[in-house]
């Protein structure tokens, strides 16, 4: 196994984000997968590997991302297809518009005192119990966006009905009765053993998330949940705690609450290692201060 991390980024737009976080994130002890949204234009690859100086950086194949689609769950398994063929000892799920919050030194010394242990995070069980609807339903059109509002509403009113219909017959897809269904957040930081194994399900996962609403945020919990993994869970508490996954995401200010200059002391003496999310059109200026504050950091660390 490669005592180095995996990064595996997830980024569609905002690319001013992207290229700060590329920076942050360059050590010889990290590698980065990107995917990079079909939808995206002109997107400039040679230039965003070329800021990357110490690491890999590797452009996996593309696909066109819908939030809430399974069309994540396919990206996110592109991402760990492709990375564990080098078997790094921590693969970390995050967003194009997220940020680390520690150094690279304080990153892996947190998971080096952590080995073996999986950070992902549970909702509480009756959060998941009320998303069961999620994977009961067929939900098949309802994330055909285009820019034609017509459509866009045709479809919409399709899903509806849809859903309306398979309530009043009561119909309920065939779930795996092994299986007891949990729910969390997608954003995760997993040992090579889990990787291997997510993608040892993929059979699984397509039979029984494919035309699920966001399933994204079901099928890696239910898979942990109802294996040996559970036991080797950070926190083993389903409380819908970020700290379980080590990010600092705030769903009571916003869905999720975009960062912004106020935050930056909260944010830098957090214990959290990821943030999410930001945005350079609502603050620049919080990106600009968590970017400096780690770059002077690691400065002052290795005495530059």
């Amino acid at each position: 196994m490669l005592d180095k991390h995996a990064y595996l980024i997830m980024a569609h737009n905002e690319f001013d984000i992207l290229e700060k976080q590329l920076i942050l994130l360059d050590d010889y002890r990290n590698d980065i997968y990107i995917h990079i949204d079909k939808k995206v234009k002109n997107f400039n690859f040679d230039y965003y590997k070329s800021i990357v100086e110490k690491s890999n950086v590797y452009y996996v194949d593309r696909i066109d991302i819908k939030w809430g689609d399974f069309s994540q769950i396919k990206c996110e398994l592109i991402l760990l297809k492709h990375s564990i063929l080098k078997n790094y000892r921590y693969y970390h799920l995050i967003s194009g518009v997220d940020l680390p919050l520690k150094t690279n030194d304080e990153i892996h010394e947190f998971f080096n005192s952590k080995d073996g242990l999986e950070f992902i995070h549970f909702c509480t069980e009756k959060q998941s119990i009320q998303r069961k609807k999620r994977v009961s339903q067929y939900h098949f059109m309802r994330w055909n966006r285009t820019r034609n509002k017509y459509f866009n509403y045709i479809t919409s009113r399709i899903n509806v009905i849809l859903s309306i219909v398979q309530s009043k017959m009561n119909f309920e897809r065939k779930w795996d009765e092994n299986m007891k269904l949990q729910s969390g957040a997608n954003w995760f930081s997993i040992t090579n053993e889990l990787a291997k194994y997510i993608i040892s399900k993929e059979d699984w996962i397509y039979k029984y998330f494919r035309y699920t609403s966001c399933g994204d945020e079901m099928f890696l919990q239910t898979i942990v949940y109802n294996t040996k993994f559970r036991e080797k869970l950070y926190k083993k508490e389903m409380n819908d705690d970020h700290i379980s996954c080590m990010r600092y995401i705030d769903w009571k200010r916003g869905k999720p609450y975009i960062f912004k200059q106020e935050d930056f002391q909260d944010l830098v003496n957090s214990d959290r290692i990821f943030a999410r999310k930001f945005s350079s059109k609502v603050d620049d200026d919080v990106i600009d201060n968590i970017f400096n504050y780690l770059v002077n950091k690691k400065c002052i660390n290795n005495n530059i």
